[in-house]
């Protein structure tokens, strides 16, 4: 999330009691293989997501190897922002997907996104986009910022590619330099010109419930996004709260009047973790029930779309 956000929300996170920080979990579980034959149900079983998810974000925030030798305090740098390319490239390499840099210039940023595509099963009817960044300021781990958003989208790439069945053609997109004012969504946007797109998805900080809701926020929704949201909320005990709100990477696709939603925790509510931009946004501090509650409704959505 936008470092330029903060302002929006500092008098509501200060008004947050120390009672309502994330309760540390144990530790990373190691991840299923990404080829084990185990179903998964968006609102129902899915043995592999928990333990993938504390995966993705434990190696990005330092927990965990994200290359061999090499464990990340941030990923501002550029040798970080390269670990952190190398890994997600690996990530869907296991997963069955060749991803690729999309390097840019813009202004005096340079930097590169990863994109990997999921190809249709039938007739494609348009893209659907998953989005998420993989930055951080410099002074953060970014567990949750935005961690957690990369985590729902390796997590969706997980569980599409083993459908039979595709209607639609589905892009991964981790994106550069959201933190210095959304450089590396802007730059993808521009490569989108005569692609139909469905909708574009950009998961942003998912790490925090302190009142216990269950609340997704919908940061400036799509109209049909909203709608496809609400439809799948009760069944996974996961209401929406539709806001407006821009300091964030869908605001790149909506810019240029394509549809889009950020989906993220009540930031915008206030109900958001108080570890934001801060060296204690760690993967200790990260509740993983309410990432796999929000991803689970993510994969709903997706799933009634795709097919």
């Amino acid at each position: 999330m936008s470092r330029w956000a903060f302002i929006f929300v500092v008098l509501a996170a200060c008004g947050k009691p120390s009672s309502e920080m994330a309760t540390p979990d144990a530790g990373p579980m190691d991840a299923a293989a990404p080829d084990a034959a185990i179903s998964c149900v968006p609102l129902g079983e899915c043995a592999w997501l928990d333990a993938y998810e504390r995966h993705i974000v434990a190696a990005l925030s330092g927990v965990e190897m994200v290359v061999p030798g090499t464990t990340l305090t941030q990923r501002a740098s550029v040798a970080a922002r390269d670990a952190t390319r190398t890994f997600l490239i690996t990530e869907f390499a296991a997963l069955g997907l060749q991803a690729a840099r999309q390097d840019y210039t813009s202004g005096n940023y340079v930097g590169a996104n990863i994109v990997a595509t999921l190809e249709p099963t039938a007739d494609a009817g348009g893209t659907i986009i998953l989005g998420a960044h993989f930055d951080t300021v410099p002074t953060s781990p970014g567990a949750a910022d935005d961690g957690t958003g990369v985590a729902v989208v390796l997590a969706a790439a997980r569980y599409l590619r083993e459908l039979p069945v595709r209607h639609h053609r589905v892009v991964f997109a981790l994106f550069d330099q959201e933190e210095l004012g959304l450089i590396g969504s802007r730059e993808y946007v521009k490569t989108l010109t005569g692609v139909s797109i469905r909708g574009a998805h950009i998961f942003d900080m998912l790490s925090f419930d302190g009142d216990g809701d269950h609340v997704v926020e919908l940061w400036s929704p799509s109209p049909a996004l909203a709608a496809a949201y609400q439809a799948q909320a009760a069944a996974a005990g996961a209401p929406v709260s539709p806001v407006t709100f821009s300091s964030s990477d869908h605001e790149a696709f909506l810019e240029a009047g394509l549809v889009a939603t950020g989906v993220s925790e009540e930031f915008v509510g206030g109900d958001h973790t108080l570890t934001y931009h801060d060296p204690s946004d760690t993967y200790a501090n990260v509740q993983f029930e309410y990432l796999a509650r929000a991803t689970r409704l993510a994969l709903a959505v997706l799933d009634a779309d795709v097919r």
